[in-house]
């Protein structure tokens, strides 16, 4: 790169690095307060005036007492600070117990005052920390989803002190469920089935699921271990858990088939898998048997694509808006001033007069820019961030030969104010000599962009949104702030489900001579070298991705293919992700792998793992011909930052095949279904050839999650009718929307789609 900005291994020490972490598969045991959890988390109460009701509610699921002086709860704005928090003690509810010391199984709730945390309707990070004076250091973070349809509810989790969450009747200072005096433990699995999945480095695990109490009712949780060894009582809880390759779903109703796929495994050893099995008390189940298999051989997915990662910053401003110094002077901090220097930086002057441009400083940025720029060391991007936040938001336009505006005598091209769909059109009419247009949405709020308006030139032009910004005035040169996420994912994931291809980006926005210093944010490229046409073709194919860590990078593949691709399949996607963190402390807590339905559902968390910085995944599940899901990862570290991917989009081709690995449809099962589309009532009729041993009639939504089970046992041959009254598997009402209906039996599989009206 010309310069050493990051301190990074090289590639063959670091696999080796990560190689010899992983070898062994025991663990050492998490430090003492790791035993007190987020227990429930109550962000929106009955009524519009929601000042000091809401709450968090802790548990100390371990057993000894902890003393949690010092300790605070932070939302995704307060952990970057140290000035706003909710407090313990001092914030601690004396309904419940205000004392700061927890002991085994009690509860602790805590208020946040009006001027502390917000505990966001649409959705929210909850950290719990220790030392909030010091370093703050994570103790657990919890994330919920949007609690708009479910006021006067809690985000619970079942057993108390796990992370099986879900919206629930809150139940402050209490058990979140089970009846008082429950002794009795789930039965004990005894048919666990470890067998090679479809492709290299996968099993599949099939089980019987147990009751709640002995074989009767549903139980709350699986613990389940793994290990090149046979697993035994005595060794259950000394190896490595599940978690860390895929997190277990809750248990079903018991007698019902249980399926998991593990992925990402060494297909050159055998795996031992056991598990166990917990009520809401939670009382605990004894040891299944253990099962063991290699995977199928043959080669894992590889993340590593070859790209390598450049680190910049896509918003920034100087004198010639509302800033200060020159370009010159900011690109030239940016490369060799900055704590941790840039690789890239876009110096994005405001496009119009009330904030200082004219039409002379557009020319002499660009001028600037061109004499920074020095392939193969530093790459100096102009750009203009046009429009005004209070008519509808900013958008960065990069190299841009003209200045677009609205104001007399102070524009090349006019582009009215609030006409952001307009602006598309003009670039694409005036593109940069020499490089591909890109349009970056900047710290987006709801109804920005002509109300996010997707025309077929935005898709052209827009290919990046601000995941991360700011804070925007900071005067820190030694990264030691945090820019702002709050509500930026959910509009994010709100464009991708609106048919926008944009890949997230983390901007600095710096108005102060800190360009690239005011906080470890970037936005990393994965390019093929630091040139200016090598970044911008890269923005320009979405290929990166947002980071709140100056130097962590990751490697990432859907069947081969880079973030921000977009292709058919007829099969289910295959999804690797290799993290390489060289800081200590900032190794990898959790890894989510989120999937949306592009014109249907926001993406929602499909599959996770916690502690390893490696992550393997393919989908099963069946789409509706021409469906188009996309999918991205979010990565947190253990120092409590935050990465997003870009987006890949995969549309399921109309050929219609079933996903890798599952039954392929066969013509001698059928199914109709009806009426459609339906008020609350479906009747799915079909026919069975022969007898099954087992057939499973199930209805997902538009998401892939199994709204309720219909049918699960064996069926005789003949004609069979089963009706869907429109209750979910907890006897809720499921909303308006498109679900499916999936009968499988035996080798074979059939689906059929059904709009439900409200």
């Amino acid at each position: 790169m010309g310069q050493p900005p990051r301190n990074f291994m090289a590639r063959s020490a670091r696999a080796a690095l990560l190689a010899l972490s992983l070898a062994s598969l025991n663990f050492a045991a998490n430090p003492a307060f790791a035993q007190i959890r987020i227990n429930e988390i109550f962000p929106n109460p009955v009524g519009a005036n929601e000042t000091g009701l809401e709450w968090i509610e802790i548990y100390n699921a371990g057993p000894s007492a902890v003393n949690m002086t010092g300790w605070a709860i932070d939302d995704a704005v307060t952990i970057g600070t140290s000035a706003v928090r909710a407090r313990i003690p001092e914030d601690l509810d004396a309904a419940c117990n205000s004392s700061a010391i927890i002991g085994p199984g009690e509860y602790r709730v805590i208020r946040p005052i009006a001027t502390s945390i917000n505990l966001n309707n649409g959705g929210d990070d909850v950290y719990l920390v220790s030392d909030r004076l010091v370093s703050a250091t994570v103790v657990q973070l919890v994330t919920y989803p949007s609690s708009s349809l479910n006021e006067g509810q809690s985000w619970a989790c079942i057993p108390n002190g796990t992370t099986s969450f879900a919206f629930r009747a809150a139940t402050m200072c209490a058990s979140n469920g089970g009846a008082a005096g429950d002794v009795t433990a789930p039965a004990t699995v005894n048919d666990l089935n470890a067998v090679p999945g479809s492709l290299p480095g996968e099993i599949r695990l099939t089980w019987t699921a147990p009751g709640d109490d002995g074989a009767t009712g549903t139980a709350s949780a699986y613990i389940m271990r793994v290990s090149h060894s046979a697993i035994t009582a005595g060794t259950f809880d000394a190896v490595a858990d599940i978690d860390r390759w895929i997190i277990e779903s809750a248990p079903h109703a018991g007698g019902t088939p249980e399926t998991l796929f593990v992925f990402g495994l060494d297909p050159d050893s055998t795996w031992h898998f056991a598990l166990k099995t917990q009520d809401e008390v939670p009382n605990t189940s004894a040891i299944s048997n253990d099962s063991g298999t290699a995977p199928l051989a043959g080669t894992l997915l590889n993340p590593d694509l070859g790209y390598t990662p450049y680190f910049g910053n896509l918003h920034s401003h100087t004198s010639y808006s509302d800033g200060v110094q020159t370009p010159a002077q900011a690109f030239s901090y940016a490369r060799t001033g900055a704590p941790t220097p840039l690789d890239f930086l876009a110096v994005t002057d405001h496009n119009h007069s009330g904030a200082g441009m004219s039409l002379p400083s557009y020319a002499l940025g660009m001028a600037e820019a061109a004499g920074a720029n020095s392939d193969g060391n530093f790459v100096a991007i102009w750009g203009q961030e046009w429009g005004i936040i209070a008519t509808g938001g900013h958008a960065n336009v990069f190299e841009a030969p003209v200045l677009f505006g609205w104001e007399a005598g102070n524009y090349d091209t006019f582009v009215a104010q609030t006409d952001y769909t307009g602006l598309y059109s003009a670039f694409l009419a005036q593109p940069p000599e020499g490089f591909p247009p890109v349009v970056e949405w900047c710290h987006p709020a709801s109804g920005d962009f002509n109300n996010y308006a997707i025309t077929t030139d935005s898709r052209k032009v827009v290919h990046l949104m601000s995941m991360i910004s700011g804070p925007a005035f900071s005067t820190s040169t030694t990264e030691s702030d945090v820019g702002s996420t709050t509500g930026n994912e959910i509009l994010f994931q709100d464009a991708l489900r609106l048919g926008h291809r944009v890949s997230p980006t983390g901007d600095q926005d710096n108005h102060e001579a800190t360009w690239g210093a005011s906080t470890q944010t970037r936005t990393v490229v994965q390019a093929s070298g630091l040139t200016k046409n090598e970044i911008l073709g890269a923005l320009s194919k979405r290929r990166c991705y947002a980071s709140q860590d100056h130097n962590t990078e990751v490697q990432f593949s859907a069947d081969g293919r880079s973030m921000g691709t977009a292709w058919s399949s007829a099969n289910g996607v295959r999804i690797a992700v290799k993290v390489i963190e060289p800081d200590v402390g900032g190794e990898v807590s959790q890894i989510d792998l989120l999937r949306g339905i592009t014109g249907v559902s926001n993406a929602v968390v499909v599959a996770s793992s916690v502690g390893n910085s490696s992550f393997a995944w393919r989908e099963r599940t069946t789409f509706a011909p021409g469906t188009e899901a996309h999918y991205y990862v979010r990565i947190r570290k253990n120092d409590n930052s935050t990465i997003w991917t870009g987006p890949v989009y995969v549309t399921y081709d109309p050929a219609g095949p079933t996903a890798v690995g599952d039954p392929v449809i066969g013509s001698e099962l059928a199914m109709a279904v009806g009426p459609n589309p339906s008020f609350g009532r479906v009747t799915a009729s079909f026919t069975l050839p022969r007898d099954a041993r087992q057939a499973d009639l199930a209805v997902y939504d538009a998401a892939g999650r199994r709204v309720t089970t219909l049918l699960a046992g064996p069926l005789a041959a003949g004609t069979h009718s089963v009706t869907w009254t429109g209750l979910d598997d907890h006897q809720r009402s499921a909303p308006a929307g498109i679900f499916f209906l999936r009968l499988a039996t035996e080798g074979r599989s059939v689906v059929s789609k059904v709009l439900l009206i409200r």
